[in-house]
């Protein structure tokens, strides 16, 4: 099994947990190949920040994001240093209060301490930079969960991947235009945008976004969506007041993180968009890269709405400006499950990605379960979680992040909105 050559197809976090986990079982031949240098530009993973929380409703990801959690804080890991416990605020509505008390439930049966339902007031004592009226809210606080520096989590297990033998290929070389099957359907491997092509016994697509322009058929259980991220530069003296606030998010407005070490505070949009109305593909949303698009930016809509959201919280910051807008997307699965397993009624080729915007927290530990499922040794559990789907959704599905969603082009603003961010953000770091 360890002398199967595998090619990974995206160097975003299931590609690269995937690739390192391999090479710590022994494959000698594991090949990423990405568009951009690591910490590739493209991936989701690729972030100021991720929040790490263990609270789900479904109790496999909760047991999952206790295992990973483990490693995040575990000194002597790659991740040393990384991880802030901040706390977390789950903030809902009308649409979302059966996702929150779902988590609720599943944090009292796993005897999670500390996860509990707080007032306003309550939070605005707890945290007195809190200073909005918080409308309509209701807000249930998890102490257990933090913060990661995204992009310097991925740099640095890529970097242990290639310090263990993985080869990465980027540049022209490493973009994908698509996959090479021999007559009988099979994929041989994939075609590079110069033209070579990249041969393996197995291909895994780990591409997020991607996928749907690779594997066309894919678009069944996988869109393409995006969140808008915004970024607030505190002033030095304002760092501390605001250092000590948790994560808040609202699953029907956004999130905001604490300031990182540079003053850095994170918006993210959770009223997701998509990218339906292109030339290149006719019936799936795909990837606006930020490779092709460098400037472009977060739309008019969406900032008016997260300034709204900020003030209902600090409205003190509701109205700095942006150092910077980004579109993150990712890979959105239509039950909101991750995709790990072989491509249906297709030989050597296996998906695995759909981070869905949860999957970044499971970095360290999720290309242990891609390595199972290529082994085929993945447990039953996970197997039936992350199967391929055909688009069916489950009659109990609850979706966190309910609201309509938005294609791009009916959207303002956002066209070369930004001139390209300094280096202190993580996704202008590629070389390439």
């Amino acid at each position: 099994m360890a002398q199967d050559s595998i090619l990974i197809i995206g160097g975003g976090v299931f590609g690269t947990s995937t690739a390192y986990h391999l090479a710590l079982r022994g494959y000698k031949n594991v090949t990423v190949v990405d568009r951009f240098d690591a910490p590739s530009k493209d991936s989701a993973g690729n972030d100021l920040n991720k929040v790490i929380r263990a609270d789900y409703p479904n109790p496999l990801y909760a047991k999952l994001g206790l295992e990973t959690m483990s490693v995040w804080e575990d000194p002597s890991s790659m991740f040393s240093g990384l991880y802030r416990q901040t706390g977390w605020i789950m903030g809902a509505h009308d649409m979302t209060v059966g996702w929150l008390e779902s988590a609720r439930e599943t944090a009292t049966k796993a005897k999670r301490e500390g996860v509990r339902y707080m007032t306003a007031e309550e939070m605005k004592q707890k945290w007195p930079a809190l200073t909005g009226d918080f409308p309509g809210w209701t807000n249930l606080y998890s102490p257990a969960a933090g913060w990661v520096p995204a992009g310097q989590a991925l740099l640095r297990m890529a970097t242990a991947a290639k310090a263990l033998g993985v080869n990465y290929i980027t540049g022209n070389a490493g973009q994908i235009q698509q996959l090479w099957y021999d007559s009988d359907g099979n994929c041989k491997g994939a075609i590079a945008a110069n033209g070579q092509v990249h041969r393996a016994d197995k291909i895994v697509v780990a591409a997020g976004a991607g996928l749907p322009e690779l594997v066309p058929s894919a678009n069944t259980d996988v869109v393409a969506q995006t969140s808008a991220i915004c970024v607030i530069q505190l002033e030095p003296h304002e760092v501390e007041k605001f250092s000590s606030i948790p994560i808040i998010d609202d699953f029907e407005q956004g999130i905001i993180f604490p300031p990182d070490e540079n003053g850095l505070i994170k918006l993210c949009s959770v009223r997701l968009v998509t990218n339906y109305k292109n030339l290149a593909t006719k019936r799936s949303s795909v990837l606006h890269s930020v490779g092709d698009f460098p400037d472009d930016g977060c739309p008019k809509e969406l900032e008016d709405e997260m300034r709204q959201f900020v003030r209902e919280m600090i409205p003190e910051l509701a109205d700095r400006p942006f150092v910077t807008t980004r579109l993150c997307w990712d890979g959105m699965a239509t039950d909101l499950n991750f995709r790990i397993c072989p491509f249906p009624k297709t030989k050597n080729l296996f998906i695995a990605t759909a981070g869905s915007n949860h999957g970044f927290k499971f970095l360290p530990i999720i290309g242990k379960y891609v390595a199972n499922m290529l082994e085929g040794t993945l447990s039953q559990d996970y197997v039936d979680l992350w199967s391929w789907k055909f688009g069916k959704v489950p009659a109990n599905f609850q979706d966190p992040h309910p609201w309509p969603l938005r294609d791009l082009a009916e959207l303002t603003g956002w066209k070369g909105r930004n001139a390209p961010a300094g280096g202190k953000l993580p996704w202008t770091w590629s070389r390439l």
